[in-house]
């Protein structure tokens, strides 16, 4: 196999989709179908050999049946169980329990794949923490709101929501792992008092900021859990061939909220730090287009002046995907420019359609890896 691409993709809202499509109203259950083509429409269009979707549907069920839909291309990659728990996803009503990660590849590819069990991520991220993060749960601290006032809630603990699932694959019988994310949404339904514009605005809305806060800790504290795999990961195989991928629900640079209240990003975190470089993360967009960097328009009401196109989905991979040669080099090196946003293949699937069969809110994003060359002796 002389290349492989790897999309990811937040196909939003599928598992309600599938919903949809079995409507006892035939109005209602038409748009379904019609949400339903493009969606396939755009995974063909796609063309991608690992296909990574958040907002999966719940369950191996659902999610087969709803693959076997808009992807026929491709084989879902299942534990084999209806246990919940063997994939660390939460909750079971329609808001909390139906946004799954998934895996797909493409059936007619070299590509074979198992999914980690959670155990062994678990028993690594112990380790490596030296026992801060014990059986996919950590301590964490973050305000809370008291009257008018803002306290400190010290002795809180956190786990993922929709744990990270990591995809064991082989691509021409080499070996690599592909850690599919959707971490925590920064969204907050708190009301406020006030225009975000006001210099007492936040003085004066204690409960929204304990809110922003807690919510923007439990992402970071998500992002360190990675972290900690990552780095249990490369401390048995310091060339370890990792690639990160998915909808991390925060992008490079710092927000309203991060310039007042935690200065930091969440991407930065999760690369790594340069000084130890043999364990950094390069990102897939690293040479794309600037103004093409974004996956999402999303205008936030608490920080009216930003940009309204953020970078929200990501693609990053470890040094022996490079041409670094501090380690031993995968079959496989990232090419240059082979990064993207589909803005082309989302436009041409969706701008014939009407508004109710729009694909998603999120534009994939896709990296393609080329064989290197063998060397000759």
């Amino acid at each position: 196999m002389d290349s492989f691409k790897l999309t990811a993709w937040n196909i939003e809202h599928s598992d309600k989709l599938l919903d949809g499509l079995t409507d006892a109203d035939p109005a209602r259950r038409a748009r379904a179908e019609d949400r339903r083509d493009a969606i396939a429409a755009e995974i063909a269009a796609l063309d991608a050999d690992i296909l990574l979707v958040t907002e999966g549907p719940n369950g191996e069920a659902r999610a087969t049946a709803f693959f076997d839909l808009v992807a026929p291309g491709y084989r879902v990659v299942t534990r084999g169980t209806t246990d919940r728990e063997a994939y660390g996803m939460r909750g079971t009503d329609a808001t909390t329990g139906r946004q799954w990660i998934w895996f797909l590849l493409r059936t007619s590819a070299p590509i074979s794949g198992t999914l980690l069990h959670l155990d062994r991520w678990q028993a690594l991220t112990e380790a490596n923490s030296d026992g801060a993060h014990a059986r996919g749960r950590w301590d964490v601290s973050y305000p809370k709101s008291v009257g008018d006032a803002l306290e400190f809630d010290i002795d809180r603990n956190h786990g993922h929501w929709r744990h990270p699932q990591v995809l064991l694959a082989e691509i021409g019988g080499a070996r690599v792992e592909v850690i599919g994310a959707h971490l925590k949404s920064k969204f907050t339904r708190t009301g406020s008092s006030g225009s975000p514009s006001d210099d007492d605005f936040f003085a004066n809305n204690p409960k929204l900021v304990a809110e922003l806060i807690k919510a923007r800790t439990k992402i970071t504290t998500e992002c360190a859990d990675i972290r900690h795999y990552i780095d249990a990961r490369f401390a048995a195989d310091a060339s370890a061939a990792i690639i990160v991928a998915g909808d991390l629900n925060d992008g490079p640079g710092k927000e309203r909220i991060e310039r007042r209240f935690l200065y930091h990003d969440l991407i930065g975190a999760l690369q790594g730090e340069v000084f130890f470089a043999r364990r950094f993360l390069n990102h897939a967009l690293f040479d794309a287009p600037e103004d093409e960097r974004w996956s999402v328009r999303f205008r936030d009401r608490l920080d009216p002046g930003r940009d309204p196109h953020i970078l929200l989905d990501h693609i990053l991979f470890s040094q022996s995907l490079t041409g670094n040669r501090q380690v031993e080099p995968f079959a496989y090196r990232a090419r240059a420019g082979g990064g993207l946003v589909e803005h082309a293949v989302h436009h041409a699937v969706t701008g014939p359609r009407p508004a109710h069969a729009m694909t998603s809110d999120h534009k994939p994003v896709s990296m393609v890896f080329d064989r290197r060359a063998v060397a000759q002796v």
